[in-house]
């Protein structure tokens, strides 16, 4: 966002992450806290100073506890929507395209409740009475480009678990849509609204039906782990209830404590991002009539991403790419 927003006055709010650039201000803060935590006189010198406010602070992990979801996502929205009330500005609150999910047996259960966090703080923004627009960001992944991403997620534990071969199966139509978008396109999308000054609506910040299927997404991570000399099978894919039924029990009860905690995670990503194998809505379209950036290749983006993953990870390079 940093970069996207150059030539403007920012004043980020930071908690623990340091972050700096041209024209770049820190306030420490803690959005759980009432008033971010701060005195009185910089709470209201912050408000008087600020016209849009982008809030993309939260917490994403699916098993975080000791109530640190509903602190942060649900009451931090809360103080969040009362600061850009105090400063009489719009509201920018990024949420999730998987807004939606449910768990499904145990499967997903864990996801459900950090979807449930976000959909409680959409309802906090609705209700705000401020000016709002509500940003709904599919997977992201890493820059469409350099592959660079802050901090590796989901998708990276299942990058790491086929490159160390020990996904064997997925229990999944390899034809489900995995929903994924650059790190770069999201923060252009939302800069895109801001400079237009959209005070208003819902988007979807998401690849939609031009999303890659799973077996496509998953053959270009096979490929450039085996052009970096990493030698891995393609997994199986199996009908999740066959898997359930009959092989996961088997399975997951043969493997080494830490592969199947491994397992188990790889398992949560796929029930919560391929849930009923349909495509995500996308607001891309409208996004790019305003001037926002078009989507890149989807291929060309995974495989960049899982490259810089591979880079920081020891992984070594083909002679091609070193030429590169």
């Amino acid at each position: 966002m940093l970069r996207r927003l150059r030539g403007l006055d920012v004043v980020c709010l930071v908690h623990r992450s340091p972050v700096g650039g041209p024209d770049v201000t820190t306030v420490p803060g803690d959005i759980t806290r009432p008033v971010f935590g701060l005195a009185e006189r910089v709470y209201g010198e912050l408000a008087a100073r600020v016209d849009v406010v982008i809030h993309c602070a939260a917490v994403t992990g699916f098993h975080r506890g000791g109530g640190s979801l509903a602190a942060t996502n649900i009451a931090g929205t809360e103080h969040v929507a009362a600061f850009a009330a105090a400063a009489d500005a719009v509201l920018y609150h990024v949420s999730t395209a998987f807004v939606h999910t449910t768990a499904d047996g145990d499967r997903g259960r864990a996801a459900a409740g950090y979807a449930a966090s976000k959909s409680a703080a959409e309802q906090v923004v609705r209700s705000s009475g401020v000016p709002h627009v509500i940003l709904r960001p599919s997977v992201v992944i890493g820059d469409s480009v350099t592959g660079e991403i802050a901090a590796f997620q989901g998708l990276h534990q299942v990058v790491a678990g086929i490159f160390a071969g020990i996904v064997p199966m997925i229990p999944f139509d390899p034809g489900w849509p995995v929903d994924f978008v650059p790190v770069d396109v999201v923060a252009d999308a939302i800069a895109c609204l801001v400079e237009n000054r959209v005070s208003a609506g819902e988007f979807w910040i998401s690849a939609g039906d031009k999303a890659l299927r799973l077996g496509e997404g998953v053959a270009v991570v096979v490929e450039l782990a085996r052009g970096l000399g990493v030698s891995v099978d393609m997994p199986r894919f199996v009908p999740p209830d066959m898997f359930d039924r009959l092989i996961g029990p088997v399975f997951l009860d043969a493997l080494p404590v830490r592969i199947r905690r491994n397992v188990v995670r790889m398992r949560e990503f796929f029930t919560t991002y391929l849930q009923s194998g349909q495509a995500k809505p996308s607001s891309l379209d409208r996004l790019v009539a305003l001037g926002a950036r078009p989507l890149p290749d989807q291929r060309e983006s995974l495989r960049n991403s899982v490259r810089y993953w591979a880079a920081r990870n020891g992984y070594g390079q083909t002679h091609s790419d070193r030429v590169a």
